[in-house]
């Protein structure tokens, strides 16, 4: 439960973060913002369904993200497989 929440607020804060500094010249905003929801995925089934719906609604933008995982760092390849809505484990219903 503890550990629940600490990885919720790290997520939170992490992707806040990154929002706010997102207009600065250097990425680091964005690399936040992408750190953040691949905490908040593994935490918040809800967001990891809206995210696979999402790739669901846009599959040209999902076949990019796809083709681009496996040159991204672990932690953002582990946040486009758990959206990914051509895995067998993420089928949204409907």
């Amino acid at each position: 439960m503890i550990k629940r929440s600490v990885n919720l607020l790290t997520g939170i804060l992490l992707v806040l973060t990154g929002l706010i500094i997102t207009p600065l010249p250097i990425p680091l905003g964005l690399i936040l913002v992408v750190l953040g929801l691949s905490v908040l995925v593994t935490v918040l089934p809800s967001l990891r369904f809206s995210l696979t719906r999402l790739r669901c609604r846009y599959p040209a933008i999902s076949l990019k993200l796809r083709r681009l995982s496996p040159k991204l760092p672990g932690f953002a390849r582990r946040l486009l497989d758990h959206t990914d809505p051509d895995h067998k484990d993420n089928h949204p219903p409907g």
